[in-house]
């Protein structure tokens, strides 16, 4: 059973923005000077926004709203990764500054056809409340408010009878923070309903898509032919005639230098993790590649690793390499949603960086204020 609420958003003034490429890209640090400023204001009443995102090649549509922070606390947003101390901190002080969330929590559930049909009944009948052009990912941006009690009730009866589960697609330590600020509230006597709800969209399966999650490593303490050759122990290698994604499961593409390489594990080392939740190339790369042969203690800190998400492609990952011999790119199969269900249904968790998730959205889109 989910639980989803109406709730009074806050806005951009768009009239005010000349730029909204510079200016929900600087959201995330300077919230507060732009809400004091009138760059932001309150919506005129309760609602549950649809967020509808439109490329070319493709429209993807979900929903915003708040939901209760006890649906954390009871298991029913089921999470996929481990949260850093260091960094809910660093939110937490973030959140205060702002008395807000910037930006939702992504959620996600295996598709509803009638919730499906509903979301997009409602979009096609109602105007959007405002229009957002992105011209760096050439996307639109629209949100409908569905503001009527009997629509809303409608969503939300369908969200309690069909969906028991979500899943944190992106956004874990916005999540771990509402918890926190709901315990500090308690402790501080705060009103109750302050801190008792967090900012949340939500996207089914169907208007998602996984992408990989890649690293790029510099090492200093051996030569690329000494790496070549401690990565032999453990893959079958193979030069590349032209740069590629990984084709299959257990294959990782390396890129070193100018070349590129495919690499899959050799079947001793996959033995050693044949009792592993689906056995997943990222926890085989940071253990026995960025640990054992790199001697990364910690994938998260560690200041010779760099994460590349998926949709920057090959071409991206090139220029981030540069041709420099002492910087490898690894290159991971991206998870289906079968394997993503599975292992988070069993409770496990991925690495951090495992996936990336799109579409997202932007801070200052749709705010939640405090």
């Amino acid at each position: 059973m989910t639980l989803i609420k109406p709730f009074q958003a806050i806005r951009p003034e768009l009239d005010l923005i000349t730029s909204p490429d510079v200016f929900f890209s600087e959201v995330k640090r300077n919230y507060p000077e732009f809400y004091k400023a009138g760059f932001f204001q309150k919506m005129s009443s309760e609602g549950i926004y649809i967020y509808q995102m439109k490329s070319k090649k493709k429209i993807k549509t979900g929903l915003v709203c708040r939901m209760p922070v006890k649906e954390i606390n009871n298991g029913k947003v089921i999470k996929h990764e481990h949260t850093l101390a260091a960094k809910e901190q660093k939110m937490m002080l973030l959140t205060l500054e702002r008395n807000a969330m910037v930006k939702p929590v992504l959620l996600t559930y295996p598709e509803v056809d009638e919730i499906k049909d509903l979301i997009h009944s409602y979009a096609k009948k109602l105007k959007p409340v405002f229009e957002i052009s992105f011209d760096d990912e050439s996307e639109i941006h629209q949100i409908f408010a569905v503001t009527d009690g009997k629509s809303i009730l409608k969503l939300q009866q369908l969200f309690e009878k069909k969906v028991p589960h979500t899943y944190v697609a992106d956004g874990h330590h916005r999540l771990a923070t509402s918890t926190l600020m709901q315990k500090r509230a308690k402790k501080r006597n705060a009103p109750p309903e302050t801190y008792n709800y967090f900012l949340c969209s939500l996207f089914s399966t169907s208007e998602l898509e996984i992408h990989d999650y890649n690293r790029i490593v510099e090492f200093d303490n051996f030569s690329p032919m000494v790496l070549m050759a401690l990565l032999s122990r453990k893959f079958n290698v193979k030069l590349l005639d032209k740069p590629r994604k990984p084709s299959k499961k257990h294959e990782i593409i390396m890129a070193q230098g100018e070349e590129w390489f495919s690499l899959t594990w050799r079947p001793k080392v996959l033995k050693k993790y044949n009792s592993t939740i689906g056995l997943l190339d990222v926890n085989l790369l940071n253990n026995e590649v960025l640990s054992n042969i790199f001697s990364v203690e910690d994938i998260s800190t560690d200041k010779r690793v760099k994460y590349v998400e998926g949709p920057v492609g090959l071409e991206g990952i090139q220029e981030r390499i540069g041709g420099v011999e002492n910087r490898a790119a690894f290159i991971l199969p991206a998870l289906g949603w079968d394997e993503f269900l599975e292992i988070t249904n069993s409770g496990a968790t991925l690495p951090p960086k495992s996936t990336w998730f799109e579409p997202r959205m932007k801070n200052g889109v749709i705010v939640y204020g405090y």
